[in-house]
């Protein structure tokens, strides 16, 4: 079989997956989102093991992110691995003392429970706001962080999302060539989705059409090349989103919140959009798709969609409502 295969449900035998010669298996769990692009990554990340090709460990983040090539040394995805999470017992940075399941680096989502919300929100998005493409899968491979002695490579719980070719991110460059609608639609998800964690670094700033190769984080800066951007031709890209879907209300953070283009007001099509939401959808999409996902964390989601929906009709803008939920909750214990 191959090494990349797809499973209905989320248990898995990683003994079904071929190994490869890193030592390097994966096997996707259901059979939701972007089929077409899953098995693209398939035979892409396949390649990469056959070559012997080694995951690159990015050091941006707390928790352990790893970028796969293929044969040819495209990048081709990014791994992250619930067992490496911040807090988790493999975390490869330090930050560990938790064990899964228990509270995490933000008390409302639990140690090891980030990548399955990475899943969420890109099957929440279906291309509104550009979320790559992700699912979760089983994966092996020796490039993984292991913190007892032994070693042993072990099949892991990962989210892997397609790599998106792109430049800087949002800290790097200035906001006025950032278009209305893109910000517009990444707000919008980081309502619908009660987003607590939308900070500059996980908002990707790609050149429309670039005809040069992306940069990962870390390995580039503005100052590396010329930047040449003009209004037109910047794309938004949303990553990151572990700490959406939270199973409490807290407050948010939104990196877009001051930004002028949150102030203005949503166009017809996004109006349009927004009244078409439908949670109960959404919730029984979820169930099917990702049965894992905490019946607290579907909760927030009909309320942050609720509250978006009769916010947008009411003739609030991006800001406004944003500001809103970014005030400290009054009467809500800390604990």
């Amino acid at each position: 079989m191959g090494a990349l295969e797809f499973s209905e449900s989320e248990e898995s035998d990683s003994s079904s997956s071929t190994n490869h010669s890193n030592g390097g298996a994966i096997q996707f769990i259901g059979t939701g989102g972007n089929r077409r692009k899953l098995l693209r990554m398939q035979q892409q990340i396949r390649s990469g093991f056959e070559s012997g090709m080694v995951p690159q460990a990015l050091t941006e983040g707390l928790g352990g992110c790893y970028v796969f090539s293929s044969d040819t040394g495209k990048k081709i995805a990014v791994v992250k691995p619930t067992d490496e999470e911040p807090l988790a017992p493999n975390n490869p940075k330090g930050f560990v003392g938790r064990s899964l399941g228990e509270p995490g680096l933000k008390p409302t989502v639990r140690v090891g429970e980030a990548a399955v919300r990475e899943a969420a929100a890109y099957l929440l998005d279906q291309g509104f706001a550009k979320v790559p493409c992700t699912s979760l899968a089983r994966m092996s491979c020796r490039g993984f962080n292991y913190n007892d002695e032994r070693r042993v490579t072990k099949t892991k719980l990962v989210s892997v999302q397609e790599f998106v070719e792109h430049q800087y991110d949002a800290s790097d460059v200035g906001t006025a060539m950032f278009p209305v609608d893109a910000v517009h639609r990444i707000g919008i998800l980081d309502i619908r989705l009660f987003n607590t964690d939308r900070h500059s670094g996980n908002i990707l700033v790609a050149r429309k059409n670039a005809a040069f190769p992306g940069v990962v984080p870390g390995e580039g800066s503005p100052s590396s090349s010329k930047m040449g951007f003009s209004l037109p031709s910047v794309d938004l890209v949303p990553i990151d989103h572990g700490f959406c879907l939270p199973e409490t209300l807290e407050t948010v953070y939104f990196e877009w919140l001051h930004w002028p283009q949150a102030s203005m007001p949503f166009s017809s099509m996004e109006l349009e959009y927004i009244a078409r939401l439908d949670h109960r959808s959404d919730i029984a999409m979820l169930n099917r798709e990702l049965p894992m996902l905490r019946v607290q964390s579907l909760r927030i989601l009909e309320i942050s969609t609720g509250l978006l929906k009769m916010c947008a009709s009411s003739g609030l803008n991006l800001a406004e409502i944003g500001s809103g939920m970014s005030k400290p909750l009054a009467g809500v214990d800390d604990e």
